[in-house]
């Protein structure tokens, strides 16, 4: 029977631990260079990432009339809006998933290292505070995603067309109204469109197709303001894949890893020796080091 990670106790809010799943080198990656990467959320592998709630949104504005431009004002900012920078890094509440060993183990071999949550919403914030120009300061970047079921669906219809509704009558008011002088910049309807429809941004980085949802992913979410000559390039199987270096210490924190699974393997006993080695040589003690023991077989 395969090793499962403790869940949380009754009445505790989140995962004791939550997981990233990496290949051989993308541990000695991690190590070596002390960070983690941040994708580009329109480059992950799920296809449907960000256009399940813009869809919504654009369905939303195209009901409504348009009689001063303000909702074509509306759906060009809200264009902007959902296809921002904004970069993740991916973890899963469960360290020893088949479906996730699969997909990020890679053909020789891999692991899921376990880290706090709070070590991970420190360095999270850590980076974005340091950021030139931060879009916004979240009061905890690492979020949990949520899968779009019928419940999610209605909360989402239930919030959007009271949203619309404000920014119209916003937008509609100000035509009227001249805005102060020196504060015309946002108070155009690009402006206000900009205001309403910015937290969207975050709800289609973190809302995912509901055929994820045994992954039970939380996300270290980072906006970026404009281009920033901190984003990288790697290559990708059909396209460059654009990517953020997120350091894994700043000043009141080191490297802290509580677990790590080692991949389903033919020699796990080397295996955890080796992990356990490596780990000591950055100075990273005591990790609980467990196996697989999934009888998965990856050719």
């Amino acid at each position: 029977m395969e090793e499962q990670e403790p869940q949380p106790a009754a009445g505790q809010d989140g995962p004791e631990l939550l997981y990233h799943y990496t290949t051989q080198q993308g541990l000695l990656g991690i190590l070596e260079k002390g960070c983690i990467w941040a994708t580009h959320y329109r480059y992950l592998n799920d296809t449907s990432e960000g256009h399940i709630v813009s869809k919504l949104l654009f369905e939303e504005l195209a009901k409504r009339s348009d009689d001063e431009g303000v909702i074509s004002q509306g759906e060009t900012i809200l264009s902007e809006v959902t296809s921002q920078d904004v970069y993740v890094t991916s973890f899963s509440a469960h360290g020893n998933l088949l479906s996730q060993w699969r997909a990020y183990s890679g053909e020789s071999g891999g692991y899921s290292i376990g880290f706090s949550p709070n070590y991970l919403e420190a360095i999270g914030k850590h980076f974005i505070n340091n950021l030139p120009r931060p879009r916004y300061t979240p009061d905890n970047p690492l979020i949990p995603c949520q899968y779009f079921n019928g419940d999610v669906e209605r909360q989402l219809k239930d919030k959007i067309p009271k949203v619309v509704d404000s920014y119209i009558a916003e937008a509609e008011g100000t035509k009227r109204t001249p805005p102060p002088t020196g504060q015309v910049g946002r108070h155009t309807p690009a402006g206000i469109a900009l205001r309403h429809f910015w937290d969207f941004s975050r709800d289609c980085a973190i809302t995912k197709d509901y055929a994820f949802h045994e992954e039970r992913e939380w996300r270290l979410v980072v906006h970026l303001r404009q281009f920033a000559k901190d984003v990288f390039f790697r290559q990708g199987r059909s396209m460059l894949i654009p990517y953020l270096k997120i350091p894994l210490t700043c000043p009141e924190q080191r490297v802290e890893i509580k677990r790590v699974f080692v991949g389903p393997c033919p020699n796990p006993a080397e295996a955890r020796k080796s992990v356990k080695m490596l780990l000591e040589k950055h100075g990273i003690w005591n990790v609980d080091i467990k196996d697989s023991l999934i009888p998965y077989r990856n050719h």
